[in-house]
Parts: C-alpha cells; structure tokens; sequence
C-alpha cells in the first residue's frame, strides 16, 4: 500500500463528495500504483471507505498527473453526458501536468462475462454521440490542438519506421509475414501525401479521442462502454477514430446511421475514400508496440496481423 500526500487525500475526499453525496465522509484509503507508463502520470488506484449518514461503502478512483487538454476534455465530454469517467482537479486552468482524480471505470467488470455484440452497438453509439456533439466547433474548442502534418510525422518517424526496420532484419518476421514488406512500405511511401486529404477535410472535423487503442476502451458495469485517457485529444477529422472502432460493415454502418440523425452524413464514395487514409495510417501507427512484442505474446501477434491488414486492406463498406 502506498503512502497518499495531503494534496492527493484532499482530492479523493472532494471528488467523493462531487460524486457520491456532499455529505460523504472519507473513512479509509487503500492506494496502490498501478504503472508508471511512458510518463511520469504516476499512476495510482484507490480504494476508498466512505460514510453517508449511518452508511459505508467503497468507492475505486484512479488518480494520474493529467495534461491541461485531457483535463478539459474529460470536464467538458462529461457535462455533454458523453460517455467518458467522471473526474475532479483544482488546476483546471494550469498549463502544465497537475493532479486529476477520476473514476474507476472497470474495477468491477468480469471481461469473460460480457455480450460482446451489445457492446460493441453502445460504443457505435457513444462514439457517434462525443463526435456529433463537438462537430464543426472549431472556434469553441480553440484551446484544443489540431491534427497536423507534424503530428503525422511524429506519428510514423518516431513511432512506426524504427521498429518497422528492425523488424524486417528479423528473418522470423520475414518468414510470417514477409508478403506484407512491399504493400506496407508502398504505403508508407504515399501516406504523408494521403493523409493530407484527412487534415484538410473541413467536413468531418470534430473533436477527437486520436488514441483509440483497445486500452483506452473499458466496460463499465459489464454494460456500458466508457473512453479514458484522452491525453492525445485533437481537432481533426473523426475519420481517425473510426477505423480502430469500427471495423465491419454492421458497425460502420450503425455509425453513419447514427450521424445521419443529426444531420451529419457524407457521400458513399467520400467515406469510404476517407476510412481507407484514416485504415492505413492507423495501422502503421500502432503496429509498432506489437513489431516488438508479437514473438513473445500471442496477442501482440494476432494484432500484428490485424494492424498490417489494416495498412494493405481497403474499406470493409
């Protein structure tokens, strides 16, 4: 059990408060980091005893040091009754890292027991709805950075062409996957060019999460899908989150459904035009962890396949 400064005990008893009852009285605190990570978020889980008149019960929260965006992100997703976890921070308005209390989202879930077609048609839906609420608002969200060439860049230089290299000097790779070397790297050689075609689509620009890894996707109460981690928001074109969460027809379709309610639809030809860019250039960026990992994990396999799939295969509309 880690040891919690007054400033962080503080935070877990007014977010209590905020969201459980003005009256609840923080008993006890468990804390346990959970990982360090890339950065230095610090990390942490809290399970935490609460009052409420004559009552107890426990509450999970994760704290982290949170950026500015995300922070403004998560307070404005969650005032739009987006489905995003509940979170409270003093330095709402701070420019740097600064603490953030948010809610545990899937402490409870058993992942073994869920109905995995129903889940999938609530995250069409809460993926539509955080899309259609901020479409279009590039002047209210002009505190959010953009997706930009330099953005893409950083993507595929720093991301996906080391490992991309190291990997074709594996012949374990090249003997699974080899086929795929030449369609990828023809790819690879257009997709500055491509991407292009996304950053100035001015008819499909929202906000965005950018990161929709399956990570960042939990379950809450075995039902409910919720978006955490929203560090890489940006305003560009939602087209970047729809392949990564939506990859059948069924899904896809739900979605444009789903936008057409609220008057937001594009051409046949125009979407799948786009989804193609956003498929390709999501492949390549997050097959990188997994051209370490997959001869290790079986999983990181699988979505090795997935991913490079993704860069050489086409629109499944």
């Amino acid at each position: 059990m880690a040891l919690i400064n007054n400033n962080l005990l503080k935070l877990l008893q007014e977010t209590a408060k905020k969201y459980m009852d003005p009256k609840a009285e923080v008993l006890s605190i468990e804390s346990t980091p959970i990982s360090m990570g890339s950065q230095a978020v610090e990390l942490m889980r809290h399970s935490v005893l609460i009052k409420v008149l004559d009552e107890t019960s426990k509450l999970s929260l994760v704290s982290k040091y949170a950026t500015r965006i995300e922070r403004q992100v998560l307070t404005r997703l969650y005032s739009q009754r987006a489905s995003v976890p509940f979170s409270y921070s003093d330095g709402s308005e701070l420019d740097e890292r600064f603490l953030i209390c948010i809610q545990d989202v899937d402490y409870q879930t058993n992942y073994r027991n869920i109905n995995v077609r129903l889940l999938q048609k609530s995250e069409t839906k809460a993926l539509s709805y955080i899309h259609a609420s901020n479409f279009g608002q590039r002047r209210e969200l002009s505190w959010l950075p953009e997706v930009d060439s330099l953005h893409i860049e950083k993507m595929i230089y720093e991301r996906w062409k080391p490992q991309w290299q190291a990997a074709k000097r594996n012949e374990q790779f090249i003997d699974i996957f080899g086929d795929y070397i030449p369609f990828v790297e023809a790819v690879a050689n257009t997709i500055f060019e491509d991407i292009q075609h996304l950053i100035n689509d001015e008819s499909s620009q929202a906000l965005i999460h950018n990161d929709l890894n399956p990570g960042n996707v939990l379950v809450h109460n075995n039902t409910d899908v919720l978006f955490i981690d929203w560090e890489e928001a940006r305003y560009g074109s939602l087209f970047l989150d729809i392949p990564l969460r939506c990859g059948t027809s069924e899904q896809i379709e739900d979605y444009k459904g789903l936008l057409a309610d609220k008057s937001i639809e594009f051409s046949y030809d125009h979407f799948n035009q786009m989804y193609a860019i956003a498929s390709r250039y999501l492949g390549l960026r997050y097959m990188s962890w997994n051209l370490g990992a997959w001869t290790s994990n079986s999983h990181a396999k699988d979505d090795l396949k997935k991913y490079l799939d993704m860069v050489v295969g086409t629109s499944p509309t």
